[in-house]
């Protein structure tokens, strides 16, 4: 498979990621690249808000898409907001540097993210 960004638009922004253990509820199988994790905002419930289709491709010590396969348990991945409706209407106003989320299997969450960089969420023209 290629990577996202191969794909279509750059990465939306970037997080700091740790997987959740199975002790502290996380998943119990491999993580992979480009299982298509979904979103959730720190406060948020996703029986109550919802979740969203932000996905994750993570990233080896030298910044590139990791291969097909397994990925490490902590590190760095660019997200992408596959609903461009969605960037401009709710993610351009809640995605800051700083902001907190969870990586989720439906409303399970399995890894914690934290938003480390901005990259094209207000480039992307949303189309």
């Amino acid at each position: 498979m290629r990577s996202y960004s191969e794909r279509g638009s750059p990465a939306d922004f970037e997080v700091h990621y740790r997987f959740l253990t199975p002790e502290d509820g996380g998943r119990k199988g491999p993580r992979r690249q480009h299982i298509r994790w979904d979103f959730l905002y720190d406060g948020d419930e996703a029986q109550r808000d919802g979740i969203w289709m932000i996905w994750p491709e993570f990233l080896d010590d030298q910044g590139q898409p990791w291969p097909e396969g397994p990925v490490p348990s902590e590190g760095v991945a660019h997200m992408f907001i596959l609903n461009p409706a969605n960037r401009v209407s709710v993610h351009r106003r809640r995605i800051q540097v700083g902001t907190k989320g969870f990586m989720v299997e439906g409303a399970k969450r399995v890894a914690e993210c934290d938003v480390t960089r901005i990259l094209g969420l207000h480039a992307n023209d949303g189309s």
